[in-house]
Parts: structure tokens; sequence; C-alpha cells
């Protein structure tokens, strides 16, 4: 029986092997195809989020360690469909994918912290006095900010202080780029030049011509020079510098994908209600009217 209780507390105790990270912060090579957002029409393009889609290729190189790594390709499309992505050069292929979906943010850093501590700063106007204290994230990002202090339940930036939140750190699910996460296991140690193609949406394009008419002096005919301008439009933040791109026409039978990601999260908005007094804010005339007649004034 000791024997055993020994053995089971030599199980616990061993460590854990770590997970290695391997991080590719940007691609070598890029090629890019657009594809048309199919329901336009002859609308303009959604400048707030395109609804066409691209086919994307990328090179890197990077180190891989022996044993299982996770490999954080950095700088992907917002837009990826992470059910798309295929990575070609790795040892012993992918076991598993993910997209990284939540970037950081003003908004982002709010939704990782619900539930958690965070330390308020504030300023007293009069004699500026700084006092610290602890605050549990109850609510938000989306309308507001509710925190829960010492001195009861209050919205963030509505005391009418001078006042900032510090975070206690980065949450790990966070990134400041759009990142497509594989794991993947090798036998030794290597550097290999792997290909990461997917497909994303929030892009679109359109062209516009201009004629140039000229006639010949000899026989009378009509020559016309033709020019084409070709606009491309990228729905996210992320920019793909020195890209070899081409646009298709048409609308390809996409049949089975996932629903089109939607745009970037909105930014963090903070509202209260007005601090003034009855008599500086301003009178609605038609909450006026309705006032004079309910009360007979």
């Amino acid at each position: 029986m000791r024997a055993l209780l020994a053995l089971i507390a030599l199980a616990v105790a061993a460590p854990v092997a770590a997970q290695n990270v391997v991080v590719s912060p940007v691609a070598e090579t890029i090629s890019m195809t657009v594809y048309r957002d199919p329901y336009r029409g002859e609308n303009p393009i959604n400048r707030n989020w395109p609804g066409g889609y691209a086919l994307i290729t990328e090179t890197r190189t990077i180190s891989i360690p022996a044993g299982e790594s996770v490999i954080r390709f950095e700088g992907v499309s917002e837009g990826l469909f992470p059910e798309t992505a295929i990575v070609t050069g790795l040892p012993n292929g992918v076991r598993e994918k993910n997209r990284d979906a939540r970037l950081l943010s003003p908004a982002g850093l709010v939704d990782a912290y619900l539930k958690r501590q965070v330390t308020l700063t504030r300023t007293d106007r009069a004699t500026g006095k700084v006092r610290e204290q602890s605050a549990l994230v109850t609510s938000g990002p989306d309308g507001g900010v509710i925190l829960e202090t010492d001195g009861g339940v209050e919205a963030l930036r509505c005391t009418g202080l001078p006042e900032r939140m510090r975070y206690g750190g980065l949450p790990k699910d966070l990134s400041a780029k759009p990142t497509l996460s594989v794991i993947t296991n090798s036998n030794r140690a290597l550097k290999a030049t792997v290909t990461l193609s997917y497909m994303a949406g929030g892009f679109d394009w359109q062209t516009n011509y201009v004629l140039n008419a000229g006639k010949f002096a000899d026989d009378h005919k009509i020559a016309l020079d033709v020019f084409g301008w070709l606009t491309i439009a990228n729905g996210g933040a992320q920019s793909f510098q020195d890209t070899n791109l081409m646009a298709v026409a048409g609308r390809p039978n996409r049949l089975g994908n996932a629903a089109l990601p939607k745009a970037p999260l909105p930014q963090l908005v903070l509202k209260c209600w007005p601090a003034q007094r009855t008599h500086e804010v301003p009178l609605h005339p038609a909450l006026y009217r309705v006032c004079r007649r309910r009360f007979r004034l």
C-alpha cells in the first residue's frame, strides 16, 4: 500500500512537458486572388466590410523544435475562414488549427476581463490626490462598463473624476494581430519553408474604364484606346505589401462555406447619464408639451 501511494505521489509530482510556441510574424511572399461580391450588382463597394472574398497563399520560413509545437502565423487576414486553411511543408502535417479571433483593443480587453479584478486610479480635482482601488468588471463592453467596488456598483467614467482602469496583464488569448494557430509534431528540430493557403472574407474589387477615340486620316476608321482602372477593397486593418494580385470576375459556385466573418469589433463606447443640474439640461420641446398637458402647466 505504501509503495502504491509513493507511486501515485511520484506520478502527480512529475512535471508536465511544456508545449513549444513558435511565432511567425510575417510572410515572405504573398499571392492573392480577389473575387467580387456576387450580390453587389451595380451598387458601390461596402466600405465598412466588403462582401467579396479572396484566396491568399503565403510562404514562410520557420524553425521547428523537436516534439509538439504550436505555430502561430501572425498577420493573416481578419476575415480568414479557419476551415479552409491548408498548411504544407510541416514534417508530420497539422493536428489542429484555430483562428485566434480575439484581437487586442479597448473593447477586447474589457471583454477578456469580465468577472476579473482590475485597478481603478482616480484623481480628486480639488486636492489632486490620487486614489487606487480594486474593482470587479461585471459587465461590458457593449453599452458601457459596469464595475463592482467596495463602495457598490457603478459605471466606468461616470463619477466626474479623472479616472483610468489598469489591467493585471495581457490575456493569452488576445493577439495584437490576426493569427492562425496550428499544432504539429516533429521528430527533430529543423528549419522548414511552409506554404499557408486560406480563403478570407472582407474583400472586393471593381473596374472603371476610359475610352479615347481617335480617327485615322487615310481610311476614316476610328480607333479606340481602352484604359482600365482596377480598385481593390480590403475591409480589414491588415495590409498585404508587395502582393502578387489577381482579380476574378463572375460568380463562382461556393457550397458549404461558413458564414462570412463579421467586421472587426466596434470601439469601446462609454455613456453616462448627463451630470448637469436640472436647469443645465436642454429642454426638449416635445417633452415639454407632454409635461404641460399632464401637469396642466
